[in-house]
């Protein structure tokens, strides 16, 4: 096998939450567990309030976090750059495409970028799209992605759609042979960001208050918006059914899983979802739209539905399905489990992106 190490590049994993960050705890974890991982620098992470899963990795000095130090995080990667002639440079965000090019003293056969499709639409400048289009390996977190990275320019060969996986949130889980009398519809995802589809729920939840009287929403995530989405729903006349939570803790986050009905993100440019997959895991089934990847995770009809996007009355009626339908639910929730675990599991993920990995090596040895 090629002896290259891969050395990682990456705005944030350990001081922040979010689908991004989850992605990059797991890839380095897993490529450090494989042998492959030289150095991994994180330009945003602040080592004093980085969470217990990096202590390893800072103690060894595997793991890089910077505090927005601009000047030493550069530094450092062009000295390991110059040290590691052999080195492949893995970059998390497109936003770091040049860092890697450069470090790798402009070869870009060992420089490869993660797409995770939402910045590839925000107006990427002729820096960044140049970078994107030199790099000689790319990673897509689904082929929705990988669509939009096409349209950018990226040479189709270049890239490898390798969906994303988490570790099982709920090992224990057991198929229920009936219902609970949950009726709560759960979101979980950054409230800035309003692609997500909150508008959507909220107007949902003003459709169905009375068809389905005993049903309540929440939201659980943080952001600046929080107080702007609150007066959005005061504005309905929907507060006392609708929950605001802001960030919470993993104990918590778990325990909203487990109390939920329904999970629903009807986002408009999901990159993939990791929420979809954690719902999955929990036995809940998922509603998402049929614009972005939600398609390539929710299995229509059967682990829940994609309905189209900006539209609350579609919404409403995928939400009445399946709450008034209880055997079908049992058999969604089921469903949604199977397919976490034979697709969404950290063993599926795990093989795809050693796979991809390996193949990467043997392509630029």
């Amino acid at each position: 096998m090629s002896t290259q190490r891969i050395n990682l590049i990456g705005g944030s994993a350990y001081s922040t939450t979010g689908g991004i960050q989850a992605v990059n705890r797991v890839l380095v974890r897993e490529l450090t567990a494989e042998g492959l991982l030289r150095r991994a620098f994180f330009l945003w992470d602040d080592p004093t309030t980085a969470s217990d899963d990096a202590s390893e990795y800072l103690s060894s000095k595997r793991v890089r976090l910077f505090s927005l130090n601009r000047y030493r995080f550069i530094k450092e990667i062009f000295d390991a750059g110059i040290t590691g002639l052999n080195d492949l440079w893995l970059c998390t965000h497109v936003n770091y495409a040049l860092v890697g090019l450069c470090a790798s003293l402009w070869r870009p056969w060992r420089v490869g970028v993660v797409l995770h499709a939402a910045e590839l639409d925000e107006g990427l400048n002729e820096v960044k799209l140049f970078a994107l289009r030199q790099v000689g390996f790319a990673i897509a977190v689904s082929e929705y992605t990988r669509r939009k990275a096409i349209k950018l320019g990226v040479k189709p060969s270049r890239i490898h759609v390798v969906l994303n996986g988490i570790d099982d949130p709920c090992p224990s889980w057991q198929a229920k042979s009936q219902v609970d009398a949950s009726q709560l519809l759960l979101f979980v995802g950054r409230m800035d960001e309003r692609y997500k589809g909150q508008m959507e729920l909220l107007d949902a939840m003003t459709l169905l208050r009375e068809r389905l009287p005993a049903l309540r929403l929440v939201f659980v995530g943080g952001g600046r918006s929080l107080d702007e989405w609150r007066a959005e729903a005061h504005r309905r006349n929907l507060q006392g059914i609708v929950e605001f939570t802001g960030r919470v803790s993993d104990e918590e986050l778990q325990r909203r899983y487990k109390s939920a009905a329904i999970f629903a993100m009807p986002s408009e440019n999901e990159g993939f979802g990791l929420v979809y997959a954690e719902a999955m895991a929990h036995g809940i089934p998922c509603i998402g739209s049929d614009r972005d990847a939600a398609r390539e995770v929710i299995v229509q009809g059967e682990t829940g539905y994609c309905v189209p996007a900006n539209n609350s009355t579609a919404l409403a009626d995928a939400i009445t399905t399946i709450l008034r339908d209880p055997p079908m639910r049992i058999r969604m929730a089921q469903k949604a489990r199977d397919r976490f675990m034979a697709n969404f599991a950290m063993g599926s993920y795990r093989r795809r992106i050693l796979e991809t990995m390996h193949q990467w090596q043997s392509a630029s040895g």
